[in-house]
């Protein structure tokens, strides 16, 4: 999420950071857009990489997204893409209900980065339309005709506004009445992709638009209203980037819009002779890795500009760019260099093991804002802390559930 100059919505103040007092709310408008260059972040001569490898683990996983978001965030970048394989890929669910669902639980789970931060109240979370929102705050049943699972609601609890991308008809307008969500759009639904914004936002997260053209077209109409940093979370860009699309909207959807996301965190993965990945972590360089026969990966090349997918496909994997699963290489479960010895993610984090769950999170806190790369901190350093702080949480929740099957 080239560089933003974004614009201030009504009003001729500058947008603020994240780390400062949010203003009063009030609904945005194009009127009075004064354009500011923010160029790039003060501290952007501070910037550095940080040893990013394949992820081999949940936590490693969202710990690199959350990391070199808010590292390409901090260094100026407007639009951001976020892509990798989810779960449902490795199931065999291609393109099914099922891999909606896998893909916003992974996006409800990356953007809890922003509410350990404090940002959540002023990032606004896109889902591709008014049923997919509703699964979110409601939760869905297991319906095998469509490859539904069961699904408990994972955004009923997002302290920041949800919206969504397409506009509503007849059927999605009933079920926002009925969710109690019409009053966000004056109680009719919306017309627009813009109609809820708020000026007060200041990141625009947008989860998975990729079944629709019609999707991505909001996104850049919502870009061009508001230019807000944008997030797009497993939007499967590259599927605008080989489709032939020679006119109108279409045209300027791939030639002009796409062009302009920087790649914070991807991964393509490969099916070959010697299947591997195409891998990038910002801002570090994209890497082709070859899969190893004892299980790992090796690099044998690296670019400093995104590369033409297909070419990488030719000439490293005999053509095939179909994404295939990494499930032999990132598990669920955290991978423990130490052998399950927690303590250097206690040192790392300033704690002493025994910790709750509340003072952990207000140590991450603290700690992540002395480190954000916004306030000059070291990549490598705010990435340990998030990958300390991302699988101190999930053995703590493994230890709380135990206790409750005892």
């Amino acid at each position: 999420m080239g560089a933003l100059s974004p614009q201030q919505l009504g009003s001729r103040h500058p947008i603020q950071s994240p780390f400062s007092p949010g203003r009063q709310k009030r609904k945005a408008s194009s009127q009075g857009h004064t354009p500011r260059n923010r160029g790039v972040s003060i501290f952007a001569q501070a910037r550095s990489s940080y040893a990013a490898t394949l992820p081999r683990s949940e936590p490693e996983l969202l710990s690199q997204i959350q990391t070199s978001v808010q590292q390409a965030l901090s260094d100026g970048k407007s639009l951001l893409e976020v892509q990798f394989p989810v779960d449902a890929v490795s199931r065999g669910d291609c393109i099914a209900t099922s891999e909606l669902n896998a893909n916003m639980q992974a996006m409800r789970k990356f953007c809890e980065v922003f509410e350990w931060l404090g940002q959540a109240e002023r990032v606004r979370v896109f889902f591709p339309d008014a049923g997919e929102m509703n699964i979110g705050l409601n939760g869905a049943g297991k319906n095998p005709a469509t490859g539904q699972w069961d699904m408990d609601p994972v955004w009923h609890d997002w302290p920041g506004p949800l919206d969504y991308l397409l506009s509503d008809n007849l059927l999605s307008r009933v079920a926002l009445q009925m969710q109690d969500q019409s009053s966000s759009y004056e109680g009719t639904g919306k017309d627009s992709v813009s109609d809820a914004v708020q000026i007060d936002d200041l990141i625009y997260v947008v989860g998975y638009p990729y079944e629709d053209y019609e999707e991505m077209l909001s996104v850049m109409e919502l870009h061009k209203a508001h230019e807000r940093r944008t997030i797009v979370f497993n939007g499967c860009l590259d599927n605008v980037r080989t489709a032939f699309l020679p006119f109108g909207r279409m045209k300027k959807l791939k030639e002009e819009f796409i062009p302009g996301f920087d790649a914070a965190f991807y991964i393509h993965t490969f099916r070959g002779q010697s299947p591997g990945a195409l891998y990038r972590a910002y801002p570090g360089p994209w890497k082709v890795l070859l899969s190893m026969a004892d299980g790992g990966f090796k690099c044998v090349k690296e670019y400093e500009e995104r590369p033409v997918l297909q070419e990488v496909a030719k000439e490293y994997f005999s053509g095939y760019t179909k994404t295939v699963s990494l499930s032999t290489d990132i598990r669920d479960e955290p991978i423990e260099e130490d052998d399950g010895n927690l303590t250097k993610y206690y040192e790392t984090l300033g704690v002493a093991e025994g910790i709750s769950a509340e003072d952990l999170k207000k140590s991450y806190r603290s700690i992540a804002m002395e480190n954000h790369p916004d306030r000059g901190g070291e990549t490598q350093k705010f990435y340990d802390i998030n990958k300390a702080y991302a699988i101190l949480k999930v053995r703590m929740a493994e230890g709380e559930k135990e206790k409750v099957d005892a």
